[in-house]
């Protein structure tokens, strides 16, 4: 059954929330339109053309950077709890380090991680 401590906790988050986004309404000034519709950044005015072709490449080492972050985050937690768990969580982390090692080599085999090559 719910406890009435969570039924409290989660009526003032609602409460918070409808709070926040009813004052920055009567807040938030009437944007006028601009009349001019380019974009304006750093006092520069742009010139030629601001769509700019990203590669894939770019966003795939993106990506994996934030996978391998998090893992290293994780492996930062369990490094400092090594001790307490055992010999379990050590099997545990070798196993996900092994998975990792894999996803690696997989990716590195793929062409991932090669910048000259056109995907």
């Amino acid at each position: 059954m719910i406890s009435m401590s969570f039924v409290i906790y989660f009526l003032a988050i609602i409460m918070l929330t409808v709070t926040m986004l009813v004052i920055s309404r009567l807040l938030n000034p009437k944007v006028i339109p601009r009349k001019n519709p380019l974009p304006f950044e750093s006092g520069i005015v742009p010139y030629g053309n601001t769509n700019i072709r990203w590669s894939v490449n770019y966003f795939l080492v993106a990506i994996l950077f934030v996978i391998f972050d998090m893992e290293a985050v994780f492996l930062y937690v369990w490094s400092v709890v090594v001790l307490e768990t055992g010999w379990p969580a050590f099997f545990a982390n070798s196993v996900f380090v092994g998975i990792l090692l894999i996803a690696l080599i997989y990716e590195w085999r793929m062409g991932v991680l090669e910048w000259g090559r056109k995907i």
